[in-house]
């Protein structure tokens, strides 16, 4: 058998495939932009449209009411119209009756027969009276058509009666079997002067008679007739009706009325108008006492209108305004939601951008362009977005110039200046405590002046940096102790993260130092000497930050007026300070340097400040100017054999324009530098916010950050 026999081959397997980081859906909201901005506009717009259909309607009906109530209180003006005439239109109808020579001859005889079928005559061929009565000249009726008269009556309490009697015609409202009845009564004259009798004649109140008042008052009309007796409670019936198949509930409305049928029928007051419910609709009525001939109350009339009838055209356009509101509430509910979806698209790609920055990654795209707040919202975002690319650009080119270079300590080694000389007395020493309080641990670099160290302080436990001052210096140059105390009485004043904070001025054993803020980093002037043009997003990182320091330092007052690669330090993380104030001054200060001094750094030195005059802000927008030409040219823009070939140069000549030094510089960032450098100070930027925000402005295209770095 073989080696390789009854080996069981092992299964191969592919690495998992390496994706970038998938980032999770952002946390879904429990109410969506979307649905807050749709809602809201659809309940605004629904509100709108209800609260202007329930306006009108509520006003529809004030006026409706107001209407009808003035159209109901001439009611009774109408009625008594209307009775008048009718009695005039009986009286005649009747006079043909009372002056027919049969009818004077039977009241003669007095025969109840006779008179009986005599009066049926004249019944049929009268104007529809539904009854007539025979009167004898003593009062008493002995005749009537309706029913036969079981015995005689005595009429003469009936004022209508008694009237005829007397000669008169007259008239007035029966109540008789819950009928109520219009009754016109004539004399029955013989020879044309004596009275033998009178003939009485009743026209019911009907639905006719309702129906002709009507048509006078424009609203139904209701006649009731009490059927309660004497001494009892008021019962009423509907005699007559416009509205007769609804008498049940008419009745019925006016029954459940609380106090309506006693107030008219007991206690003779017209009413109205009043509200009633009749099957469901709202009325308004008026009613009107109605008194027999003997001055009893016998019923009443009532006129009604109904609210809904006189509403329906204006339900008509209600309606119309609904189906018109509902149809603009549902294009509305999908204007809003398009418009809803519209604003908040936007915002969800700003979201999932930020989402995408959080974790790192810095080359995300914001497609929102637009003119509105979400467009300034996004714009803002980019540039927040090209701050944080520059920041890491240059913490990026820190961290690799340190790795080729060395550490701080080290770049400051190969900086110090030989032949400075031994220590001075009482000159701090690495390894030892100074002042009581500092454990010195490292030299960061030496000047004419004196020696900056690193130290640990054992008060505070952190490490702050120490400058020394020279006895030998401080013998040659009395002035510095002043500049001292001036360094640390304006960096006090200025409290910003791009200004080196200074802690305290001291002596120890004759020697006078200066405590500071420790900051880990190198200084510009490190950076521009790698040999390299430092990459626009560098540059422009570098620049803002500059402004930044300056402008608390202006803000209290303060001009700097040695601005150079030097005096900046960079951080490991991107950061920057502004340091040494040692000759910088207040704006309103003039006791520290001469009318006529000059001051400074010659190659960054602006034309004023080498001519000796008063100085203002606009001297360090100058002096940065000449750092950003640096920083983007690779050169510093005039040299000379001397210093003061290089001031001369400031005062009197042109700086070449930075293409010439640097080809592929921006030239929106060009122009920045050439309008700094300005001779005239009212030429430049008047402020260094003008300078950030015109630098802020700038957006470098990547091929030519690329090709920069």
């Amino acid at each position: 058998m073989s080696a390789t026999e009854g080996v069981t081959p092992r299964p191969t397997t592919s690495p998992p495939a390496i994706t970038g980081l998938k980032l999770p859906p952002p946390e879904p909201p429990r109410f969506s932009l979307s649905f807050k901005i749709f809602f809201a506009a659809a309940l605004l717009i629904l509100v709108a449209v209800g609260g202007a259909i329930a306006i009108s309607a509520t006003r529809a009906r004030a006026i409706a009411d107001k209407k009808i109530d003035g159209d109901l209180k001439k009611s009774g003006e109408a009625w008594e119209s209307f009775q008048q005439n009718r009695y005039g239109e009986l009286q005649r109808a009747l006079a043909v009756v009372a002056n027919n020579p049969g009818i004077i001859s039977m009241m003669t005889e007095g025969d109840a027969a006779t008179a009986f079928d005599t009066l049926k005559r004249e019944q049929a061929s009268s104007a529809g009276a539904a009854f007539l009565i025979a009167i004898g000249p003593d009062g008493n009726a002995f005749a009537r058509t309706d029913r036969p008269l079981p015995y005689s009556r005595d009429m003469r309490q009936v004022p209508t009666v008694a009237a005829a009697l007397e000669g008169e015609a007259a008239e007035g409202i029966w109540l008789s079997d819950q009928k109520l009845y219009h009754v016109v009564a004539a004399p029955v004259l013989e020879g044309g002067s004596r009275t033998v009798g009178a003939i009485a004649a009743g026209f019911q109140i009907d639905d006719g008679v309702a129906s002709s008042l009507k048509s006078l008052v424009n609203a139904d009309v209701v006649f009731l007739a009490d059927a309660a007796g004497r001494n009892e409670p008021p019962r009423p019936t509907v005699a007559a009706s416009t509205m007769r198949d609804r008498s049940s509930a008419v009745l019925a409305g006016i029954v459940g009325t609380p106090r309506l049928v006693s107030a008219v029928l007991r206690e003779g007051k017209t009413i109205g108008p009043i509200h009633l419910g009749v099957a469901g609709e709202t009325y308004l009525g008026y009613f009107l006492p109605v008194r027999s001939s003997t001055d009893d109350l016998v019923g009443a009339a009532a006129t009604l209108r109904s609210r809904e009838r006189e509403l329906a055209p204006f339900r008509q356009i209600q309606n119309s305004q609904v189906l018109v509101g509902l149809a603009a509430l549902v294009f509305a509910f999908v204007l809003s939601f398009v418009l809803a979806r519209r604003i908040t698209g936007p915002v969800d790609r700003l979201v999932r951008a930020t989402e995408a920055v959080r974790v790192g990654n810095l080359e995300t795209e914001v497609p929102v362009e637009s003119n509105d707040e979400i467009g300034i919202l996004a714009r803002s975002f980019r540039a927040m977005l090209e701050e944080l690319k520059e920041k890491a650009a240059l913490e990026k080119y820190v961290a690799s110039l340190t790795m080729s270079l060395g550490t701080e300590e080290t770049l400051v080694a190969t900086r110090v200046q030989p032949g400075i000389g031994s220590p001075a007395v009482g000159e701090p020493r690495i390894g030892t405590l100074f002042a009581g309080r500092y454990d010195i641990q490292s030299v960061l670099g030496k000047g004419g002046m004196g020696v900056v160290y690193k130290a640990l302080d054992r008060e505070l436990d952190e490490l702050v940096a120490i400058k020394t001052l020279r006895s030998e210096a401080l013998s040659a140059d009395p002035s510095l102790i002043d500049r001292f105390k001036q360094e640390i009485r304006l960096a006090r004043r200025i409290t910003h993260p791009n200004v080196l904070r200074t802690h305290d001025l001291g002596e120890s054993a004759g020697l006078k130092y200066l405590s500071m803020e420790f900051v880990k980093g190198l200084t510009l002037k490190h950076l521009l000497e790698s040999g390299q043009i430092l990459p626009t997003p560098v540059g422009l990182r570098i620049a803002k930050q500059i402004c930044a320091g300056l402008a608390a330092a202006h803000e209290v007052g303060v001009i700097h007026r040695d601005i150079k690669p030097q005096n900046i330090l960079i951080e490991p993380t991107g950061g920057l300070k502004i340091m040494d104030f040692g000759i910088a001054r207040l704006t309103e200060d003039r006791g520290m340097t001469a009318a006529g001094t000059v001051i400074g750094t010659p190659d960054y030195m602006s034309p004023e400040q080498a001519r000796g005059i008063p100085l203002d802000f606009r001297s360090d927008i100058y002096s940065t100017g000449v750092v950003l030409y640096e920083i983007f040219t690779g050169s510093l823009p005039f040299e000379g054999d001397s210093p003061i070939a290089v001031v001369l140069k400031h005062v009197n000549d042109a700086p070449p324009i930075p293409q010439s030094r640097n080809p592929r510089i921006d030239p929106k960032i060009a122009s920045i530098v050439m309008r700094c450098m300005e001779k005239e100070a009212t030429a430049r930027y008047q402020s260094v916010n003008e300078l950030y925000e015109a630098l802020a402005r700038v957006t470098a295209e990547p091929a030519r950050r690329e090709t920069a770095a």
